[in-house]
């Protein structure tokens, strides 16, 4: 049998209604009639009860194990989908159908951040990130062909708890004089904790984890208890990583951000050495939450190339091709100009040689980190206290070192 569906329809008309995120309401496609999730809430509840009994319209079985059948509530056609999708468009009349048994019971979503940005809002952001990358292949301005830009509610698990450390590191302050270096060195130890709030894994098998982490964070004070009005006009899909498979991903973040933290509490001039940093990770609670994302993808030279936004904040995100020539000629610059300046100021010339390079591939790589900016997230301070919350504090002065330093020959 298919799967039942429902289209969140005009309180006035009975028109398919799409979520329009200039307004922060729906609004119907025929009678442009705007109204809340709170009217549509009572209207959609209403139709539900009267749809409970009757039978979806179409027989058809899935065709494979991971594909399942749909029937469009408005025109009665017959859909296939991935089995994890939780909303998506009907390809014959173009009416938005949320799926609601993907939505019910234990399935059902905590909370949702509703769509800030139109699809017209999300192409102007992408061809303005694309246009001011200077080591972009000029064919791929003009030859690029955008496949497909979709709005999907993708599922997020959000993870609150505190993390308790237990650190020691060997760490030196250092004075220097004429003949020699002085470390002196200190035992410093640091025990405490840090709580965190709403650390986003995303809960989809099919959306890269490294694009999701690099349009974060999120705003989570946005948060809405969860209702299917939003997603009209959306595509959404329910997870298929549980939030035991995600607590890795969110555990490493507030781990590495905790002794980021503890390590900023050392007031001496440098550490030298961690002799120990151990963390705990105490969970309190685990929410199941849609958060807003536009997947676009692109074509060029037979490749295709993934691109997302964040729908709350706009940012963008999405590995670009370099011009090859165009970096060679870039690096080349760098390295002239501070081989020449030196070159001639203070008639070293290989000490001109070797600044040039150094300044050269210091320019090279950062030029190109920017057009390659997805990565996983490795940090969580965007959700995180600003402090260690610490219980023991020492430093305890260990021993003092003196480095003679090396006497120039007098001419």
């Amino acid at each position: 049998m298919a799967t039942n569906t429902t289209a969140v329809c005009c309180v006035n008309c009975g028109g398919t209604t799409v979520f329009d995120p200039t307004l922060g309401k729906l609004k119907c496609e025929f009678c442009d009639s705007v109204f809340t999730q709170e009217e549509a809430e009572a209207f959609f509840k209403e139709k539900e009860a009267h749809d409970q009994a009757k039978e979806s319209g179409s027989d058809w079985g899935a065709d494979a194990d991971d594909m399942k059948s749909l029937s469009c509530s408005t025109c009665g056609a017959a859909m296939l989908a991935e089995e994890n999708t939780a909303a998506t468009i009907c390809p014959y009349c173009g009416n938005s159908t949320v799926v609601e048994s993907q939505f019910s019971g234990a399935v059902k979503p905590d909370f949702l951040i509703p769509f800030a940005f139109t699809k017209e809002q999300a192409m102007e952001k992408y061809k303005a990130y694309y246009q001011k990358r200077k080591l972009l292949p000029k064919s791929f301005l003009e030859g690029n062909k955008v496949e497909e830009i979709q709005g999907v509610y993708v599922p997020f698990w959000l993870y609150d708890g505190t993390v308790s450390i237990t650190a020691e590191y060997e760490a030196v302050d250092r004075q220097e004089t004429e003949t020699e270096i002085i470390k002196k060195i200190y035992k410093a130890e640091r025990r405490g904790s840090i709580a965190f709030q709403n650390v986003p894994a995303d809960a989809s098998a099919r959306m890269p984890d490294d694009i999701m982490d690099s349009i974060e964070p999120f705003k989570f004070d946005a948060l809405k208890p969860f209702s299917m009005t939003y997603l009209p006009g959306f595509l959404a899909e329910r997870f298929d990583v549980t939030g035991d498979d995600d607590l890795e991903r969110a555990e490493k973040r507030v781990k590495e951000t905790t002794r980021q933290k503890t390590r900023d509490t050392v007031k001496h001039d440098s550490i030298e050495k961690t002799v120990k940093e151990d963390c705990k990770v105490n969970y309190t609670d685990k929410k199941y939450a849609m958060l807003p994302v536009w997947y676009l993808t692109t074509r060029w030279q037979d490749k295709q190339w993934n691109f997302a936004m964040n729908g709350q904040t706009g940012q963008f995100t999405g590995d670009l091709p370099v011009d090859k020539g165009k970096l060679a000629l870039l690096v080349a610059i760098f390295v002239l100009v501070p081989l020449l300046a030196v070159g001639l100021l203070a008639k070293n010339w290989l000490v001109a040689v070797i600044v040039g390079a150094i300044v050269g591939l210091i320019a090279g790589l950062v030029a190109y980190s920017s057009m390659k900016p997805v990565h996983n997230a490795t940090q969580a301070n965007a959700y995180m206290d600003d402090q260690v919350k610490l219980v023991l504090t020492r430093d305890t002065f260990q021993r003092t070192e003196r480095e003679k330093k090396e006497q120039k020959n007098q001419q």
